[in-house]
């Protein structure tokens, strides 16, 4: 019986021993728990880096179109968790308008503010964004299709036009009754009204807002084409007799973060620009449309008055104008000039 239990109890050791060296000889780990699991899923979630992106505007700064920037660099802040940083970097006195599409292609500039028409001469088919409406493009998907063309011509994501209710014009110093009447007229003016002044027979010369004011008071330039606030903040007013109604097109200021930056920064910080872009967008809705009327009360307080064009005149005036402008985008290319045209609904 002895001997029986002695056999036993060396089967049994041999037996734990077999079992322990098929195991690497290590104890076996515990179970994770789901809160031990929570932890290690949360380590692989790397924090956002922080990062701070300067500010490029194709307007001097404190100009009317940067009435949101503060706002706007502020939300930037709060929605990122205090990740992302928008400070201004400069205006048209560092990188001219003329050159600001090269700066964008080739990486020099981040976060941009400028109007497409400045971007023409790389891309002539941005002559189209002019006569999307923002807000209607916002809705229907016409906003990822500018996006599209924007990361293929000028390096750039775009995020939101930051001028909605904000019509180009002409200040004139002598009346506009019919079409008739633009011919011959030497106008400042830029991209975007070159296919208007064309279609009108005026001749336009090109020149910064530094030189504007000089030469409309010398008379080298019988008409000034710009927006309301371009107008007022360059007084133009006081050389500028007649502000010709109505406006035509719809100012395409927008907002356009470089690849070079889209490309650091995670998700959540990307949606941080993007929402608060859009917020400006929304919001300029509102202020340029209540804006527009306290601009041309001023415009009228320095001595211009408002030149309204009526009936038929006026409707040749804006049908000149928009079929022109297409014109200009069909030459580029048909099937972008399509889809813009699609998007825009005319």
């Amino acid at each position: 019986m002895k001997s029986m239990k002695r056999t036993l109890v060396i089967l049994f050791a041999l037996v734990m021993a077999f079992a322990f060296a098929a195991c690497g000889g290590q104890p076996a780990e515990p179970a994770s728990t789901e809160e031990g699991a929570a932890e290690t899923e949360a380590e692989t979630i790397p924090a956002s880096e922080p990062i701070t992106i300067k500010f490029q505007g194709a307007f001097t700064e404190g100009a009317a179109d940067y009435y949101y920037f503060d706002r706007f660099c502020e939300s930037v802040y709060e929605r990122s968790g205090g990740t992302v940083t928008v400070v201004w970097g400069a205006g048209p006195e560092a990188i001219p308008a003329d050159q600001l599409a090269e700066a964008m292609i080739n990486g020099i500039v981040e976060l941009v503010y400028t109007p497409y028409t400045y971007l023409v001469t790389v891309a002539p088919v941005f002559n189209g964004v002019k006569m999307m409406d923002p807000l209607t493009v916002r809705a229907n998907g016409g906003t990822e299709y500018i996006d599209e063309l924007s990361q293929q011509y000028v390096n750039s994501h775009f995020l939101a036009r930051a001028s909605v209710n904000c019509p180009y014009a002409i200040m004139t110093n002598k009346p506009i009754k019919t079409v008739a009447d633009w011919k011959g007229m030497v106008v400042r003016g830029t991209a975007a009204h070159k296919p208007l002044l064309e279609a009108v027979g005026a001749e336009m010369v090109t020149m910064g807002w530094g030189e504007v004011y000089q030469a409309a008071e010398k008379n080298v330039v019988a008409g000034v084409g710009g927006t309301l606030k371009n107008f007022v903040d360059s007084s133009i007013g006081e050389v500028m007799e007649y502000l010709v109604d109505p406006g035509f097109y719809c100012s395409d200021s927008s907002l356009l973060l470089n690849n070079s930056v889209w490309d650091k920064l995670d998700d959540a910080q990307r949606q941080a620009i993007v929402d608060s872009a859009i917020d400006w967008e929304s919001d300029s809705a509102a202020h340029f449309a209540d804006d527009n009327e306290d601009m041309i009360r001023i415009l009228e307080e320095t001595g211009a008055q408002v030149n309204a064009l009526v009936g038929a005149d006026r409707e040749e005036f804006l049908n000149i104008a928009n079929d022109a402008a297409w014109k200009v985008v069909e030459n580029a290319d048909p099937e972008i000039a399509a889809k813009m045209r699609e998007f825009a609904g005319n």
